[in-house]
């Protein structure tokens, strides 16, 4: 009996709290300059379009006829009504002359207001400039490393399946909605290896963590090799992984096992032999959190659902060629300007964090709205590593497979 309390209680220990989605908006998203940078490409095209309300119709009002004592009862309230009208009249034109008195005061503090409001927008634009100018120097980095990136794709081992998608009434598509948290995860760069899903599994933690006031930098290194069980005790070849084996080998440990960046750090340089760098350093072994629950979702619509939830959603599609070069934006149009699909991009995971209403003049084309991507390619792609892919591109781009929401993280 004593060793079952004892067992009981370090369980407990191990994993006592479950971090779930919050409700709500994230009220700093505005002055994210990755947000206003993808919301000014969005809105480059046009305004978003109005939603109009579901039409009442009035019912016809039929006259009642009213007693003699009902009668009386509205002449009494008629010229109880003329007796406040004169009251309040009265109190009105000494309210005035209170309200000349204030003016000059009340000016002095809304000129001060005024002032402020300048003062922080003028901040905010100036840090959007400078954001600019770092995102077009990490830019020419990306550039120079786009055949690194086409090379580190692979065709991503999921569950080939009918996906039978389902429409989704305009009444369902918010204007925008970013999971809360978002953007406050920083954009990580996996470099040459095949860990793209890796690096979307964990990201899709940190964002649950830090909707939770949990900001916790966690290891890609372990996760990438927690999603490879055949290269976990002996080295293997095999590039890319899918995060559904490592989010079930996480969710089956007894104890949190996936650690901090700090305690197992990613190696950037891949070994063709060894492509988990197995044996591990014994620091992989100290977890801080463990995957609680995930759910695998098959359609658009879904997505959208979920990411109204607060959800963020791993997705996987192949690869055009404006998806290596845009500017917050990816689209079926641009897509068709350089061809398709290249012999490099067969396979590659992303973080879905939010949606966009496309304007209407994108509509026939692309569809009726742009889902926003958390990109593992560094800062200089697309607009600081975030981009808005359209409603038709994913269509004809997304992989035949489930995507995978996160429900909850345990820690």
């Amino acid at each position: 009996m004593l060793n079952a309390l004892v067992l009981l209680f370090v369980s407990l220990t191990l994993f006592a709290r479950t971090l779930e989605p919050v409700t709500g908006t994230d009220s700093s998203i505005d002055s994210q300059p990755e947000y206003t940078a993808i919301l000014s490409k969005v809105k480059s095209f046009g305004t978003f379009t109005a939603k109009e309300e579901p039409k009442k119709v009035d019912e016809p009002v039929k006259p009642v006829e009213k007693s003699r004592g009902q009668m009386a009862v509205e002449e009494a309230k008629a010229r109880n009504r003329e007796i406040l009208a004169k009251q309040r009249g009265e109190e009105m034109k000494a309210a005035e002359t209170q309200t000349e008195m204030s003016k000059d005061a009340f000016a002095n503090d809304l000129a001060k207001l005024k002032a402020e409001d300048k003062r922080i927008r003028d901040g905010w634009k100036k840090e959007v400039k400078d954001q600019l100018k770092i995102w077009q120097t990490q830019q020419k980095i990306f550039l120079g490393k786009i055949k690194v990136y086409k090379e580190a794709t692979f065709p991503i081992p999921v569950k080939i399946e009918t996906i039978v998608e389902k429409p989704i009434p305009a009444r369902d598509i918010p204007e925008i909605h970013i999971v809360h948290s978002a953007f406050r995860v920083p954009i990580k760069d996996q470099e040459g290896r095949a860990t793209c899903a890796a690096f979307t599994g964990v990201r899709a933690m940190e964002t649950i963590l830090a909707q939770n006031n949990e900001q916790a930098d966690l290891s890609e290194e372990y996760f990438y090799w927690a999603s490879k069980p055949e290269c976990q005790t002996a080295a293997c070849s095999k590039k890319g992984s899918w995060v559904l084996r490592g989010y079930d080998y996480s969710m089956n440990r007894p104890q949190v096992d996936i650690p901090l960046e700090k305690n197992c750090q990613y190696d950037s340089k891949g070994d063709d032999k060894n492509e988990t760098h197995v044996p591990l350093k014994t620091t992989c072994t100290q977890g801080v959190v463990k995957v609680g629950k995930y759910e695998q979702i098959k359609t658009l619509a879904d997505v959208v659902d979920r990411l109204k939830k607060n959800m963020p959603v791993i997705m996987s599609s192949k690869l055009t060629p404006n998806f290596y070069i845009n500017d917050g934006m990816v689209t079926i149009e641009d897509s068709e300007k350089n061809g398709s699909v290249d012999s490099h991009a067969m396979g590659h995971a992303y973080l879905a964090v939010g949606i966009m209403e496309l304007p209407e003049k994108l509509h026939a084309k692309e569809g009726n709205f742009c889902l926003v991507v958390a990109n593992s390619w560094g800062t200089g792609w697309g607009a600081g590593g975030y981009s808005c892919l359209t409603e038709n591109w994913l269509l004809k781009f997304r992989l035949p497979s489930a995507f995978v929401a996160v429900n909850s993280v345990s820690m």
